[in-house]
């Protein structure tokens, strides 16, 4: 039973993966939506521990196709800070696009939100801004991205390109968040017609995150960093009247900019620096994820 288990695994790793993180992030919050509980800033129960399924799902599933060598990469990566600077840079480029935002704001005359907002958020304790981040990064940024990125991204990046690669990872991510639509205060506002601008976004946060995790030699912390940051400008209780809308509308914008100018100007670098990324990554095994 073991051995065909395993050698199921290495046959359809990345369904394997999603099914393993749907079911490990799904079983944290099919409850609460059963019980009609909803979280909202100072509102328990919390939707975080459910953050951890991706980390968790690529942790068990390296460890048993890749074992200890598969596991110990994954695991340098995401401790992996020896980057150059200007990622560390792109890493924390939400807070310039939420100073923009800001500032737009400011001169049409909008409520501009104050600093102690961005220390509250639906499922956190009021720890300040700077504790806030910090548990962004370790449990929504780690949680998330050692999955979609540091295992999912990665593997799928030699068959099917960056983007296409964006792309596959973005419709799984999308979907895995179904049910935060029911409990989530802040996915709760959502009206049904805005729903495809969801997918269109995430897809979009999945080109920027795949682009810092290639350019950075696949270092699971950068991404992770990008990611509690983002959360941070636009999902806090300070991301009202139409901040977070501008945010995700930059973050769109540098999409765009890496899919037409730095994907298409730069496609053989772009292809090279990915594939180097994904066979780090993978280095000491030889599973790559499939269909």
């Amino acid at each position: 039973m073991q051995r065909t288990l395993l050698k199921l695994l290495n046959r359809h790793p990345f369904a394997a993966y999603c099914v393993l993180a749907f079911a490990l992030s799904w079983a944290a919050w099919l409850p609460i939506v059963f019980a009609g509980q909803s979280v909202g800033v100072g509102v328990r129960p919390s939707h975080f521990p459910g953050l951890l399924g991706p980390m968790l799902a690529a942790l068990i599933i390296t460890a048993s196709t890749g074992g200890r060598i598969g596991l110990r990469e994954l695991l340098a990566r995401m401790g992996r800070w020896r980057v150059p600077l200007r990622w560390y840079a792109v890493a924390l480029s939400p807070l310039a696009f939420l100073t923009v935002a800001v500032l737009f704001i400011r001169a049409t005359g909008g409520a501009v939100p104050v600093l102690a907002d961005f220390g509250r958020m639906g499922g956190l304790p009021e720890a300040g801004v700077l504790g806030v981040w910090a548990l962004l990064v370790l449990v929504n940024g780690f949680g998330e991205e050692t999955g979609w990125r540091g295992y999912a991204t990665s593997g799928l990046l030699r068959r099917s390109g960056p983007l296409g690669a964006s792309l596959r990872v973005a419709l799984v991510w999308a979907a895995w968040h179904l049910p935060l639509f029911f409990f989530v205060e802040s996915f709760q506002g959502f009206q049904p017609a805005l729903i495809p601008g969801f997918f269109v976004a995430m897809a979009c946060g999945a080109i920027v995150l795949t682009w810092l995790f290639t350019s950075s030699g696949g270092s699971v912390l950068m991404v992770a960093l990008w990611h509690g940051t983002y959360n941070l400008a636009s999902g806090t209780a300070a991301a009202h009247g139409g901040l977070d809308a501008m945010v995700s509308g930059l973050v769109m914008a540098q999409a765009a900019v890496i899919v037409l100018f730095v994907w298409q100007v730069q496609l053989p670098r772009t292809r090279t620096s990915a594939e180097n990324a994904a066979s780090s990554i993978r280095r000491g095994t030889d599973v790559a994820i499939r269909e």
